[in-house]
This record gives structure tokens, sequence and C-alpha cells, in this order.
């Protein structure tokens, strides 16, 4: 399947997959794609992704279609369709 992923505010990823990247997946859950693109883009996406304990970084929100931010939880459940669309974007809080 087909599947686009985006990183938005997050340089160093932009720079290991693009900034709009489309990608053929086997399918399977959000965390599975996590998991393609550390498998796929090596070190450099591993670092942008992932934290010292393998799970998506913190300061990363994601967001699946127009579905608005998919809670950490369901990364492992959440599965993914043909032309799906997957937003990376950097968590940004302030006041």
């Amino acid at each position: 399947m087909k599947i686009t992923v985006e990183s938005l505010g997050l340089p160093t990823l932009s720079a290991v997959i693009g900034k709009k990247t489309e990608l053929d997946f086997k399918g399977g859950t959000v965390a599975d794609l996590v998991q393609h693109l550390v498998d796929r883009f090596g070190p450099k996406a591993r670092d942008a992704l992932l934290d010292r304990g393998g799970q998506l970084d913190m300061t990363i929100q994601l967001m699946v279609n127009d579905e608005g931010f998919l809670p950490r939880g369901d990364l492992p459940t959440r599965a993914l369709k043909d032309g799906a669309r997957i937003r990376l974007m950097l968590l940004v809080a302030g006041g």
C-alpha cells in the first residue's frame, strides 16, 4: 500500500526522509510504520524519531489523515489503510 509521510517542524527528520514522502508499506499499524521508517532510513531516522527507550519521542505528535492527534497508546493498534497520510509534527507548547 502507499502511505504519505509528512515531517512538519522536524528539520532533522525532514533531512533524512524528506518533508513529504510516499512510501510502499506492507501494512500494519502506526507503530509498524514508525519502525519501518527507522529500518528504511537508518540511525539518523531513529535518532530523530525515537527516545532512548525506543519509543516515539515525546516531542513528536502524530496525526493520521485529518483525524487529530493520535494518542500514544493507540500507536500499536491503529491500523493504516492504503492512501493514509501521516503527519509527524514537533510538539510545541508555551504560554
